[in-house]
């Protein structure tokens, strides 16, 4: 059980109180964090697993007791024994080269018997279906890739609590539909998840809280809730470009003279299962034309400023003060980048490009980390600078932002297939191959 009463928090070096006079009780179950970016969902989940204050000087007030014991009771690293951690960017908790390296230094961390060691990693990646990847160099994974193998990390110690924050981001539906199968089958597993689709959860959860700047909005039973919808401007007659990348090779796959054919302001989703070659795509096609500009999963690696604006600086005054309003991060003008949400960092990558003027914008996963005011907000930039004349490409696993999209491509071991219209969506077949037929699933609460 998690308990606080007139909880608050902040970090030192700022007088916005991130959670403020906080009081809920979360019983054993499965509990669902929800509320818009920024809103202190991610920092109230560092402060169950004791990642905070310990690890940043925050400054705490309020009573918080972690599974019937103070906070402050626990000396470092105990609480990790019996409670397990994912965290929104999988990158942030790996130290080892290889899956197996991460899954063995996870157990020794936890004082494991070195004779049941060998046996806990082959059980954790056998039950996640990722004996493939036990000798697999993570930095050759995919976004999704890592995702699960971060969710083994975290269950392998057999914790009684798991702590997920938007772990269904980097996965396509067939997985996520597995993961949350999965999940729904685990016993004496409590488990808390940051979320901002809650209806990929089908009716998992049992219990529901929402956070609105940084103050509990909602603490009442988990009703489950429709999908978001997109639409699409019309589709452009203008001139045809095209991109290709000449040849990649990776330990999975090999993109060798894959090619894209855009028109100028048109929006295109590339689709396709895990590790099928998307991101590498994108990696290298902005390698290799300048006429391209990315925003990355990981929104850090195009920040080299000590401000939002400072970041911003290459557009007009004008367009800065636009786009900031139109990403909501108009108060977040002053603050260091490193120092936003991962939701808002992810906004911050996206304004960022949208005022580069390349030909083609390419996004690896957008939406992840987004509420849903953000999306929409997201849909209506993405199709404003479409119509000026910039074309629009998009990696995603969400289906239902895929849908503002006027062209589809599918990627599965390195092969780019299409253009696609609206007659995807028919052919089941097809769909199946590329593991985009998971849709909506309801599952059994377990009591």
């Amino acid at each position: 059980m998690v308990e606080t009463e007139s909880l608050s928090f902040r970090f030192p070096e700022s007088l916005d109180t991130i959670l403020k006079d906080v009081s809920l009780s979360i019983k054993p179950g499965r509990t669902i964090l929800t509320g818009a970016s920024g809103s202190g969902k991610s920092t109230l989940l560092a402060l169950f697993n004791r990642l905070y204050p310990e690890n940043c000087d925050g400054i705490l007030e309020g009573r918080l007791e972690l599974l019937g014991r103070s906070h402050d009771d626990y000396a470092p690293g105990e609480i990790n024994q019996r409670v397990g951690t994912v965290f929104q960017d999988p990158d942030t908790q790996f130290v080892m080269e290889r899956v197996e390296e991460e899954l063995v230094f996870t157990l020794e961390n936890l004082q494991t018997p070195v004779e049941v060691i060998d046996q806990r990693v082959t059980e954790i990646l056998e039950s996640l279906q990722l004996t493939e990847y036990r000798n697999r160099h993570i930095d050759s994974l995919s976004g999704g890739e890592k995702q699960r193998i971060a969710v083994a990390c975290a269950m392998v110690g057999q914790p009684e609590w798991l702590l997920l924050d938007e772990p269904l981001t980097h996965l396509d539906p067939v997985t996520a539909n597995r993961f949350v199968d999965w999940l729904d089958h685990l016993d004496n597993v409590n488990v808390i998840v940051v979320e901002h689709r809650a209806h990929l959860w089908g009716d998992f959860f049992d219990w529901h809280i929402e956070l609105d700047q940084g103050r509990i909005v909602r603490n009442e039973p988990f009703q489950p809730v429709d999908d978001f919808s997109f639409t699409r401007s019309s589709l452009p007659r203008q001139a045809v470009e095209h991109y290709v990348v000449d040849e990649v090779e990776r330990d999975t796959f090999r993109l060798k003279g894959v090619t894209l054919t855009a028109r100028i302001g048109e929006v295109i989703a590339i689709l396709g299962p895990n590790g099928s070659g998307k991101s590498t795509f994108l990696r290298s096609l902005t390698e290799s034309d300048r006429r391209v500009g990315l925003v990355p999963q990981s929104p850090e690696h195009l920040f080299f400023m000590n401000s939002v604006e400072q970041e911003l600086q290459f557009g007009h005054e004008e367009s800065i003060d636009n786009v900031l309003e139109e990403l909501s991060l108009e108060d977040k003008r002053v603050f260091h980048p490193l120092s936003l949400s991962h939701g808002q960092k992810r906004r911050l990558a996206v304004g960022i490009q949208l005022l580069s003027n390349k030909q083609l914008l390419a996004f690896d996963e957008p939406t992840a980390g987004q509420d849903e005011p953000s999306l929409h907000a997201l849909e209506i930039l993405m199709k404003r600078h479409a119509e000026k004349g910039q074309t629009i490409l998009f990696v995603t696993h969400d289906l239902s932002f895929a849908n503002i999209a006027h062209t589809f491509y599918l990627m599965k071991d390195g092969e780019l297939s299409g253009p696609f219209g609206d007659e995807l969506w028919q052919d089941t077949e097809r769909l199946r191959h590329y593991r985009l037929t998971g849709g909506r699933k309801r599952c059994h609460s377990m009591i």
